[in-house]
């Protein structure tokens, strides 16, 4: 299957963990910050996934019917992190989301640029023509027992500057509530939330501190 740099391909967004309603757009985060974050979702809306401490959590994405959401950008570097707050003004500020996993690079490809229609799941994670729909985390001990929110964020590799970002309802068990040694969420390429902080292009994102969770 070919590659193919198409600037009207359309994104794709998250639907595992199951997404709340209206933040799995496919779009980035506005560049100026004022719809993150969540894509300015109502957070206390949507159906919650339970999570243990210790279990392995599958991050997968809505390709399309027929694989028609082909804007990869030559994939990147994301994060899963989670906040406890539940004031909008306390979830706009990204010192309180806590980063449970980052993925340096191959989120969600490997691609050098977009991809044709009908591309498909990875049957290799090294490969170049599909998505890998085979990333996973571990939730951490020192997560908080209780309702939380989940979010994805993702840096792209290829094309504008951009922050994408989809939200999802959670649930812990079996945490220790050590949030202090969970790096706080990296956010660039939206203004305010992210002050002059950019990423580069060409470049799978470096995040200062990724954690020890990778």
């Amino acid at each position: 299957m070919g590659l193919a740099i198409n600037t009207a391909a359309a994104h794709f967004f998250i639907d595992t963990p199951v997404p709340i309603p209206n933040s799995f757009s496919k779009s980035p985060l506005d560049a100026s910050g004022s719809n993150f974050p969540c894509q300015g979702a109502d957070t206390t809306q949507g159906t919650v996934t339970n999570m243990a401490v210790g279990s392995v959590q599958p991050l997968k994405f809505d390709l399309g019917a027929g694989g028609v959401n082909t804007a990869v950008h030559g994939g990147g570097s994301c994060q899963i992190s989670i906040t406890y707050a539940t004031d909008k003004a306390d979830q706009a500020k990204p010192e309180n989301w806590n980063v449970i996993h980052s993925f340096l690079g191959g989120c969600p490809t490997n691609a050098p640029g977009n991809l044709n229609d009908g591309f498909g799941a990875c049957t290799d994670p090294s490969g170049t023509d599909c998505v890998n729909q085979n990333l996973t985390f571990t939730i951490p001990p020192e997560v908080k027992n209780g309702a939380a929110v989940l979010s994805w964020t993702w840096f792209n590799n290829i094309g504008n500057r951009e922050m994408y970002m989809n939200c999802a309802k959670v649930s812990f068990t079996g945490g220790t509530g050590d949030l202090t040694s969970l790096p706080t969420m990296f956010a660039a390429n939206i203004g305010a939330p992210s002050g002059t902080c950019a990423t580069v292009e060409n470049f799978n994102t470096q995040f200062p501190n990724p954690g020890k969770y990778v």
